[in-house]
């Protein structure tokens, strides 16, 4: 079965509870991440295609890549479709299947439904997510360890608790002036219980506005993500 682009619209309502708005009164950055995340949840479910539907098959979901840009933060108890139909945020994901039994990529046969779904060159932020680079030279670093309120379903760090993490590298002072303007953070590796992460973090430039980061797991210098982040002033 093949669908119209309008058939694959979903519509949500979404209100910014209070332990969700951060230090400078708008939403916390990783809880729209949330909210964006678990929409696509709700989406695959309704295709049938989300998690339940996968595992009969043997596979698995995995976010590869994620890129969002800010336009504007809801605040407490706003909606996230806003009331003036303005534009809050915009984003672009990439996914990976994966095999249940040996946790590597796997190509879904050409008859298999989800192939219905794929609309070539729609994405809202052109192009879609690229390569982030490695940090050789570090201008800081923080270690984090993967603990039990990181894990998902799947027994590995989530995906945002990865952004979180980012979000942890800033101090508070940062938060009461700027927010998060661009992000982006392409999934390399994933992390299991107790493993520690080592961020490596590349300050920004005059010439280049991001702040690069990359986790490196301690145990095999893996990379587990790599990301790169944009503030604003308030």
């Amino acid at each position: 079965m093949n669908y119209r682009e309008s058939d694959l619209i979903l519509r949500l309502d979404n209100k910014i509870p209070s332990y969700d708005v951060s230090l400078n009164g708008q939403t916390k950055f990783y809880t729209l991440c949330n909210i964006l995340l678990d929409s696509a949840a709700v989406h695959a479910n309704k295709f049938r295609f989300g998690y339940h539907d996968m595992r009969k098959e043997n596979v698995y979901w995995v976010l590869s890549r994620f890129h969002i840009i800010m336009h504007e933060y809801p605040s407490m108890d706003d909606r996230i479709l806003s009331a003036d139909d303005k534009l809050l945020t915009t984003a672009t994901t990439a996914w990976l299947i994966l095999d249940g039994n040996t946790g590597r990529p796997k190509k879904m046969p050409e008859n298999n439904s989800l192939h219905s779904f794929h609309i070539d060159d729609l994405h809202a932020i052109e192009p879609v997510p690229d390569k982030l680079p490695k940090i050789t030279e570090p201008d800081r670093h923080r270690p984090v360890f993967a603990r039990y309120s990181d894990l998902d379903i799947n027994k590995h760090v989530n995906a945002v608790k990865y952004i979180e993490w980012v979000q942890d590298c800033y101090p508070q002072e940062i938060y009461e002036k700027q927010n998060v303007k661009e992000f982006q953070i392409n999934y390399q590796s994933e992390t299991r219980y107790g493993e520690e992460v080592q961020i490596r973090i590349r300050n920004a430039s005059r010439t280049d506005p991001f702040e690069y980061l990359e986790g490196i797991r301690a145990s095999d210098e893996n990379a587990a993500f790599r990301a790169r982040v944009r503030f604003r002033a308030l």
